[in-house]
């Protein structure tokens, strides 16, 4: 691969992934380069407007409205999200919720839809955010159906991070929760990233028949919620998606 290319896009990535910004000798500094080298890099893609100064402080970088309309176009080509923009909205009004569409990039799940409820309550979370894969019904719904050593993969790269009391903090406890999504084919998250969470996440699997993102219903959780016609709902939206993908489910 070429080294200046490849650098290109290491610094694209820094940049994307920092919430606040970056300065040059930040991306220099991680990337591993010189600063004049990292300063031809980013001075290109500032006048190509793939980046742009941050507000309030020049000598920091945030992407810019062309990564912007790249990531867009993207989203715009993607079946799967159009599929999910047909179904998800009539989904979560009849269960007064927030749909949401993630894929999995590394150990944490990447946000790619969202539809919010007239009346569900919960905060919805932007489009491109990242949350932990083992802390979300989402990121157990696709961790559940990965093949086995995809999975083991994953899982060994995770730091098991308490965010809240729930949350799953060991590989064996992790284990033991994604056989239990198997076997029910759904995922749930009961306050193990935020406290005042509930959420039911279901896999989408495309016509090779591999899991290639997930899908969830999220709000404040609820007392005496009927889980079973929830996850019901929720999987039946799921296998038609999936359908529309081309996936032929195995027969039983």
């Amino acid at each position: 691969m070429n080294r200046t290319v490849e650098r290109t896009f290491s610094i694209l990535q820094l940049i994307a992934n920092s919430e606040n910004g970056i300065t040059l000798q930040e991306i220099a500094d991680q990337i591993g380069m010189a600063k004049s080298s990292a300063f031809v890099i980013v001075h290109s893609l500032l006048e190509l407007n793939y980046i742009q100064s941050a507000e309030n402080n020049d000598k920091k970088y945030r992407l810019g409205i062309e990564s912007f309309k790249l990531g867009s176009k993207y989203l715009d080509d993607m079946s799967l999200i159009k599929q999910c923009a047909l179904h998800l909205p009539a989904l979560a009004e009849r269960n007064v919720k927030n749909a949401f569409v993630a894929v999995l990039n590394g150990c944490d799940v990447v946000y790619l839809y969202k539809y919010a409820a007239q009346n569900a309550r919960l905060a919805v979370c932007a489009i491109g955010a990242t949350k932990p894969a083992h802390a979300t019904s989402l990121g157990k719904a696709i961790l559940a159906f990965l093949p086995e050593e995809k999975q083991r993969a994953v899982i060994d790269q995770i730091r098991f991070q308490p965010y809240t009391p729930n949350t799953i903090v060991t590989k064996e406890a992790l284990w033991e929760e994604l056989r239990k999504t198997a076997r029910r084919g759904y995922a749930t998250e009961r306050g193990e990233l935020s406290d005042l969470t509930s959420c039911y996440g279901a896999p989408i699997f495309d016509y090779t028949g591999n899991v290639v993102a997930a899908i969830s219903l999220a709000d404040i959780a609820m007392e005496n919620e009927d889980e079973e016609k929830i996850a019901a709902d929720l999987l039946g939206v799921a296998n038609e998606i999936s359908r529309t993908l081309g996936y032929i489910a195995p027969a039983r």
